[in-house]
């Protein structure tokens, strides 16, 4: 059945940051673009279009990219992100932002679409890390956000 082929929950707190790495990392995922693997319920379970965005946003990973091609690093900063913001966002009313960032946002009279996340939703805007202006891209007819330095393929 269905079920028995997803792979391992974002939400369940027992599945750790090493498992989610070595997943990444074993023959049936390493070789896959990331922005096709995390739409991949048989990869990860509960990750969908904007979790997919904010991921990669955080890992500093573009989405063209494959895990072969990431540094160790990259690897860590991916399973860390795919476990805490899926977890953040079901907590937090669907906030995958820095949440006091986000307060700060929110305070200063941004509107929620606009300190919700990190970049999905906002193309044009600047980056909250570095400025850079936000921009759309389309991958396998759906969209996805990256902020062009922070995720620039020649980081890896």
């Amino acid at each position: 059945p269905y079920i028995a082929k997803l792979g391992p929950d974002t939400l369940d707190e027992t599945t750790t940051a090493a498992e989610v790495e070595a997943r990444t990392l074993s023959a049936p995922f390493r070789r896959r673009q990331f922005a096709t693997l995390l739409l991949d319920q048989g990869f990860l379970g509960g990750i969908g279009n904007y979790l997919r965005t904010e991921i990669l946003y955080v890992a500093c990973i573009h989405p063209g990219q494959r895990p072969t091609d990431c540094t160790p690093e990259q690897i860590a900063a991916f399973a860390e992100a795919a476990l805490v913001l899926p977890q953040q966002s079901y907590r937090h009313n669907g906030i995958t932002n820095d949440l006091a960032l986000a307060a700060h946002l929110k305070q200063t009279g941004y509107r929620r679409r606009d300190y919700r996340h990190w970049a999905f939703g906002r193309q044009g805007q600047p980056c909250h890390r570095c400025g850079e202006t936000i921009t759309k891209i389309m991958i396998g007819g759906r969209r996805c956000y990256i902020c062009p330095q922070c995720q620039s393929v020649s980081r890896s």
